[in-house]
């Protein structure tokens, strides 16, 4: 897509600045051969909805349609700035980018960059990044990249059933072998998670029970507590966890009882999906809520899908990630940077565009801005 006319919005700290020129280019001598790298782990915990108010969210799906219901319109921004504390070569940096999936079309999209080269990156069909590369970083000099979207995100109600899906689940192509195995954080190979299957299930219940079990037990057996991730094994022994131990135990159960599944990451939040092919053979993802919203085979809420998937191979780092994270490499002193994200409802003039505007901080939480009303069914810590 071009560049687009609408206006972009307001970064924090220097984001979004307009770059220092060097006085002259350091000679060789001058530039430190010591290399500087980091990766931040992004927190899926800040932010959760916690009351379905009926309007903007969902308490129950609609009676008379099904599809992708509801859009709303967004303005999204992510981006990352770096400024040189010394002389630096070969700075490369990512951070997540929003894709388009089903429930989520890109309208409009731009790159706002200076003093560096900037594109967006695919990893693969469910995850992206806004990649940053520029050659050299001099003494003050701030560079940086924004990748710009306009979203139309819609709440998801297929009137899926039980019915429509045989019992005896064939393996479907797009249903890769990647959602039946371990992930990083994910692990289904596991004598607490074999354990667990068979105490909630049996061989021959229809995997639709199967989930629905799994679903329950996980909303009644572990406690939301938010915090950092741990692993789908703690969350077992300790009883509780927030949405990514609940959506990530509930993933692990179904893989091991041969169903499926992958993880949907939100901002600050985290639900799954499973896989399913219906009587004629056509794949399903059906979404399954296990935090914050007690929801199966439908999502009544309008949320900004960073990536779909949990087992993403970044091949540039040689590295699997759960979460694609923020992540920098230069060689010279370690610069001042900032990984930011926005989140802005809009709406045509005259109308109420709705409560969700969100800010990402520069731990890679997530918080609520502007003062809509409505953000208090929103939990923000």
């Amino acid at each position: 897509m071009g560049a687009s006319a609408w206006g972009s919005l307001h970064w924090p700290n220097r984001l979004g600045h307009p770059a220092t020129a060097p006085d002259a280019a350091a000679p060789d001598r001058q530039v430190t051969r010591r290399m500087s790298s980091a990766s931040f782990r992004p927190p899926a915990f800040a932010i959760i909805p916690v009351v379905s108010d009926g309007k903007w969210n969902w308490k129950e799906p609609p009676q008379d349609s099904t599809g992708y219901l509801q859009p709303r319109d967004f303005e999204v921004s992510v981006g990352m700035s770096f400024t040189g504390r010394g002389f630096g070569r070969n700075l490369r940096a990512t951070t997540v980018a929003p894709i388009g999936f089903p429930e989520q079309e890109i309208l409009d999209f731009r790159i706002e960059n200076e003093g560096c080269s900037a594109r967006i990156l695919p990893i693969n069909a469910g995850a992206a990044q806004l990649a940053l590369s520029a050659d050299s970083l001099a003494p003050g000099q701030t560079i940086y990249a924004m990748a710009h979207y306009k979203l139309r995100v819609s709440k998801v109600y297929h009137g899926f059933q039980k019915e429509q899906f045989p019992s005896q689940q064939e393996q479907v192509e797009i249903f890769s072998s990647r959602y039946l195995r371990n992930s990083p954080g994910i692990k289904v190979k596991s004598k607490l998670v074999d354990e667990l299957v068979k105490r909630i299930t049996s061989p021959e219940m229809h995997p639709w029970d199967k989930a629905i079990k799994f679903q329950q037990w996980v909303w009644e057996n572990i406690e939301g507590v938010p915090g950092r991730y741990t692993s789908v094994e703690e969350a077992i022994r300790q009883g509780k966890g927030d949405c990514e131990e609940r959506a990530c135990l509930f993933i692990a159960l179904c893989r091991a009882a041969g169903i499926p599944a992958r993880q949907v990451w939100v901002p600050s939040h985290v639900w799954a999906e499973i896989g399913l092919h219906d009587r004629e053979g056509r794949p399903c993802w059906v979404p399954v809520h296990t935090a914050a919203y007690n929801w199966f085979g439908w999502t009544g809420a309008h949320e900004i899908v960073l990536q779909k998937g949990d087992y993403i191979r970044i091949g540039h780092r040689k590295k699997t990630v759960r979460l694609v994270d923020d992540w920098y490499q230069l060689n010279g002193p370690r610069p001042e940077m900032y990984f930011s994200a926005r989140v802005q409802p809009i709406a045509p003039a005259g109308h109420d565009a709705g409560p969700g505007a969100r800010l990402k901080r520069p731990d890679g939480r997530w918080q609520l801005a502007g003062n809509h009303p409505d953000n208090k069914h929103m939990r923000d810590k």
